[in-house]
């Protein structure tokens, strides 16, 4: 199929990309669960290709994903990718049925960005941050996951009686030495957690490689990876539409099944 427009539904929200050409030319951010802005958001979106709108839809939320595809019944076609199965990429791991599909959908992206025969890493700050590796091959090796930057966040704030929540969304380059309080502590901490964590298992994937890969960053907390250099690595791209590339690649696939 040739979508009008892809779907990447997460954790705590979800984004339509509209596509246009070879690519997701438009990106529109909306909650997991207001019907109404998903009507106005669709009041703005350019005709579709043909009689009817085609959608391709992936989600790592089963409830929110259910919500949608209701939602989207009348409002054209829609594909659903629930597994890995449709995916035009191999996975190497133990339990492929249990990968999450952002992760897939991202490798699958930059795979198609990637030369032939170099590797590729993607690294993916949200809910949770994930760390992956396509090998030279073009295969899924799989990765490592670790808490976002807003579930560290949260955690502090839960399960402690006084720290309070501190929402971090961008680098704290100001705070590279000890702080003077509570909340810029907080902020510390999780910088260095999510930034080191991400570059340590970067040279750690780095190792596997017989040519230094590519590594592609993206999530919306993917600011907190910016400059931090990931050295061995033949270059960085900061692509914030990579799970949603995934997903118009993958169905664009699924008219040549």
């Amino acid at each position: 199929m040739t979508p009008d427009v892809v779907v990447d539904i997460g954790n705590t929200r979800m984004k339509w990309g509209v596509c246009g050409g070879n690519e997701v030319e438009q990106v529109v951010r909306l909650p997991l669960d207001d019907a109404t802005a998903w009507d106005a958001a669709l009041a703005q979106l350019p005709p579709p290709q043909r009689f009817a709108r085609q959608w391709a839809v992936a989600s790592v939320n089963p409830p929110a994903l259910l919500r949608f595809v209701h939602w989207s019944y009348n409002r054209g076609g829609t594909a659903v990718f629930e597994d890995h199965t449709l995916l035009p990429i191999r996975v190497n791991v133990d339990e492929p049925h249990q990968v999450g599909l952002d992760r897939l959908f991202g490798a699958i992206a930059a795979r198609a960005m990637t030369p032939a025969g170099v590797a590729a890493i993607t690294v993916d700050v949200g809910t949770a941050v994930t760390v992956n590796l396509i090998d030279a091959d073009g295969v899924f090796q799989g990765g490592a996951i670790l808490p976002g930057p807003r579930l560290m966040a949260r955690a502090l704030h839960d399960f402690t009686a006084k720290l309070p929540f501190v929402d971090l969304t961008t680098r704290v380059e100001d705070l590279w030495e000890p702080a003077k309080n509570t909340a810029d502590a907080i902020r510390l901490g999780i910088d260095a957690a999510v930034g080191a964590g991400a570059a340590q298992l970067v040279d750690m994937f780095v190792e596997r490689c017989k040519r230094p890969p590519l590594v592609y960053v993206t999530g919306g907390g993917a600011p907190l990876i910016f400059g931090y250099a990931f050295e061995r690595a033949a270059g960085t791209r900061h692509i914030p539409e990579l799970t949603l590339e995934g997903i118009r690649i993958a169905a664009e696939g699924l008219r040549r099944e």
